[in-house]
């Protein structure tokens, strides 16, 4: 139990709050929204604030020296989001994401 509680401490909980609101609830309102077009949806929600919002997590996480694994958290979130409400050619986007946060995490880090 002590590791359990010991973990909630240490966990950063708004990189998993904003993660789990932009990669399923913003993917969710992408696609139900009826006023939002599907290259609407393409271009403004899945490449500018989710390209935007990876790069940001790499950024937060080299800065509070959070450790390398938290990369994960923001692609694994849009990957549910995506299995639950997109086509399945949006699946290589968590790709793209993780490679984006890794490279935003790896070039903050060699300026530090």
């Amino acid at each position: 139990m002590t590791y359990g509680r010991k973990f909630w401490q240490t966990l950063d909980k708004s990189l998993f709050g904003w993660s789990i609101i932009i990669g399923i609830v913003l993917t969710a309102l992408g696609e139900y929204a009826p006023f939002i077009h599907r290259v609407t949806s393409v271009i403004l929600l899945l490449i500018l604030i989710n390209g935007g919002y990876a790069i940001y997590s790499g950024i937060r996480i080299t800065k509070q020296r959070l450790g390398w694994w938290k990369l994960f958290v923001f692609p694994v979130c849009y990957l549910i989001g995506a299995y639950l409400y997109l086509p399945k050619y949006t699946y290589y986007f968590a790709l793209v994401y993780l490679g984006v946060a890794y490279l935003s995490y790896s070039m903050t880090k060699q300026q530090a």
